[in-house]
């Protein structure tokens, strides 16, 4: 078995141009590799160490159980839906845990001086140098470069995949709310709350073709490493 170091991905993601200062999103499920030393807590302390406290590590801690049943695809049976409704926690910025990529960002919410934000169902974590308004952003902004996904648009940005395809990227669904490509939905998520708070945001939904399209304005660079699927996205220009 070939295993891999704390070094292997450190020289790994510095031939991607990762380096002092970069922000990072992260993207990461190593459910599909053997060999890793310290699995998630090895990554998120590679990057940490790499870009410093002056760059920056973003993470998706996305909750969909806090959204309305019906948004769930029959998930639940449409005769409960009011009893579910009426017993949903809702979601909180704390206790809520994250259902994308579990392992990596459940992990890195507990880590020192991470902060989450607000969004009921797409919430991100920062950590390192960030502008604390991304942590507020307005709730149809969750997945678009001008809100949580805002410092993807500086030069030393970056999407990081670690076992993730390109087609799966948030920077590809991000291009699709800048284009307002795929389909628009409404989505409603309930909060924690004494009453029965609730909010209700738009998303862009895109299949895979649109995905693939929407790869073209972006730049990807594949590791040349004997690890696979780990890619760093771009905004093109």
């Amino acid at each position: 078995m070939e295993i891999y170091t704390k070094e292997d991905f450190k020289q790994i993601f510095i031939d991607l141009g990762i380096q002092k200062g970069s922000k990072v999103l992260l993207e990461a499920d190593l459910d599909r590799y053997s060999g890793l030393v310290g699995n998630c807590q090895m990554l998120i302390e590679t990057l940490q160490e790499l870009i410093g406290d002056t760059g920056l590590l973003c993470m998706p801690c996305f909750s969909y159980s806090c959204l309305d049943p019906a948004c769930l695809d029959n998930y639940f049976p449409y005769e409960k839906w009011k009893e579910v409704r009426e017993n949903l926690p809702g979601f909180h910025v704390i206790y809520t845990p994250s259902e994308i990529y579990k392992d990596c960002t459940n992990l890195f919410l507990r880590y020192k001086d991470v902060y989450r934000s607000n969004h009921p169902v797409y919430s991100f974590a920062y950590w390192g140098n960030f502008d604390e308004d991304v942590l507020k952003v307005d709730v149809n902004d969750a997945l678009s470069f001008h809100g949580s996904l805002s410092f993807l648009n500086e030069k030393n940005a970056c999407n990081l995949l670690v076992g993730v395809s390109p087609e799966k990227s948030l920077m590809v669904q991000a291009l699709s709310n800048e284009y307002q490509l795929g389909k628009t939905i409404v989505q409603r998520a309930f909060l924690r709350s004494k009453r029965q708070l609730t909010k209700s945001f738009i998303v862009q939904v895109v299949d895979d073709e649109i995905s693939r399209d929407l790869l073209d304005g972006l730049d990807v660079l594949q590791s040349e490493s004997s690890l696979e699927n780990v890619y760093v996205l771009r905004k093109g220009g």
